[in-house]
């Protein structure tokens, strides 16, 4: 029963990653990353306005940031319910086992799903 359970939970969590568009989110953090820091380093722009476009980039640092963290914050609400419905099923995910199965259906299925939505 248990295994059933982690590959639900696995599948949804998966889901959720790609639905929310994580990597997307990862992707322009280090862009906005990598445009402050040049804005920054370069000595040909004014410090007025690089003042104002720093805290533009910086918002757009933090709301990034906050989605990211939201979307993992949701997965690890989800894990605990299943593990209120279910009695012990944290414990095994985070089992040796737990961890090997829940590697081997995350990848299983997103090279399924790949597979399939081609």
């Amino acid at each position: 029963m248990k295994h059933f359970i982690l590959l639900f939970l696995c599948v949804l969590s998966i889901e959720i990653f790609i639905r929310s568009n994580y990597i997307f989110l990862i992707n322009s953090l280090i862009k906005v990353s990598k445009k402050a820091i040049y804005i920054v380093l370069n000595k040909n722009i004014s410090d007025h306005w690089k003042e104002n476009i720093i805290t533009k980039y910086s918002l757009q640092m933090i709301k990034n940031s906050l989605q990211m963290l939201l979307i993992i914050f949701l997965i690890f609400f989800i894990f605990i319910i299943a593990d209120n419905l279910f009695t012990g099923i944290l414990a095994f995910t985070f089992s040796l086992n737990g961890i090997i199965e829940s590697i081997l259906i995350a990848l299983s299925y997103a090279y399924i799903r790949r597979l399939i939505l081609k």
